[in-house]
């Protein structure tokens, strides 16, 4: 196995014990990557082993981007016949790895933080400069305050079944996937042609009704560091939220504004290293947490292999 595999399948591994030690995934709860020697397949966890108790290569599954189809040699096509696992939502990763070249990892998370925002008609909005770099609309122009683009999009699956769907809120059919990866851009963009696309999601994060939420990166480090800060942040406008009904109902919550967003994303963009060395270092004195591949330097954030 090459190095840069290795650090790529290393950083994965950490990358799930990382999202159990915060409570951002439990049994269930997936994190993928590129696959950084083949822009045509992608490693992702989540067959039949919880993200806590991944520790090798072995527990890792590699699929093929054009179909999420399992590669020859993944543990999801020598355990086809084993029955649904988590995996079976692996068009969340595909649907999104595929649409935006730019992607290089993807979290799905079930965090109890952030679903009441997908149900209750609030929105979900960045509440201080850790998170106020990527919830929300990311690129310019960035909306006004108040504005549409300013809150995370919720997927609404239920849009997308037929009467012979099992409606069980799943991501697990292709066009499901790409309907997810479609909320991630902007109602202007979805009506463009696919050559028009543009390689970057115009939202880095996006709820999902009564599931929880998929959050993207240019690394595995920096989908981590959204989807912990996704979680704290959803903890902090519910805090926000319930102080404001009890004292002050009459004054609002006060969310970041339209020139706080566009600074703020300088953060996002590489604030997450800092995270990234205290947390890895979290989970390697933790015995719950094995890596058999050993620690890996977090790496630039990373490009496709090939245009697209």
């Amino acid at each position: 196995m090459v190095a840069n595999l290795t650090q790529t399948l290393s950083l994965l591994i950490t990358a799930n014990h990382i999202l159990d030690y915060y409570s951002v995934v439990t049994g269930y709860g997936h994190i993928s990557v590129r696959n950084p020697l083949n822009n045509s397949t992608f490693f992702m966890t989540g067959n039949g082993v919880p993200p806590a108790l991944v520790r090798s290569p072995a527990d890792i599954d590699e699929f093929n981007l054009q179909d999420a189809s399992p590669t020859s040699d993944s543990t999801s096509q020598r355990n086809e016949d084993m029955g649904p696992s988590s995996t079976s939502e692996r068009f969340i990763h595909q649907g999104l790895l595929k649409r935006f070249p730019s992607v290089q990892s993807v979290v799905h998370s079930h965090s109890r933080a952030v679903i009441p925002f997908g149900i209750g008609g609030v929105p979900f909005q960045p509440t201080y400069h850790l998170a106020g770099g990527f919830i929300g609309q990311s690129a310019p122009p960035f909306p006004s305050r108040g504005q549409e683009g300013e809150e995370a999009p919720v997927f609404e699956i239920a849009d997308y079944y037929t009467p012979n769907d099992t409606q069980n809120l799943l991501v697990n059919k292709p066009r499901f996937g790409q309907a997810l990866a479609n909320t991630f851009l902007t109602p202007a963009h979805n009506a463009t042609t696919p050559d028009d696309v543009p390689a970057a999601p115009d939202y880095n994060l996006v709820l999902q009704r009564g599931h929880g939420f998929t959050t993207t990166g240019a690394s595995i480090p920096q989908a981590v560091y959204r989807a912990v800060y996704t979680t704290w942040n959803a903890e902090v406008q519910t805090t926000a939220i319930t102080i404001n009904d009890a004292a002050a109902p009459n004054r609002g919550v006060r969310y970041i504004a339209q020139r706080e967003l566009a600074d703020t994303a300088a953060v996002d963009a590489g604030a997450y290293t800092r995270d990234w060395m205290l947390w890895a270092a979290q989970v390697g004195v933790n015995p719950l947490y094995a890596n058999d591949l050993g620690d890996a330097a977090i790496p630039e954030p990373m490009t496709s292999v090939t245009k697209r």
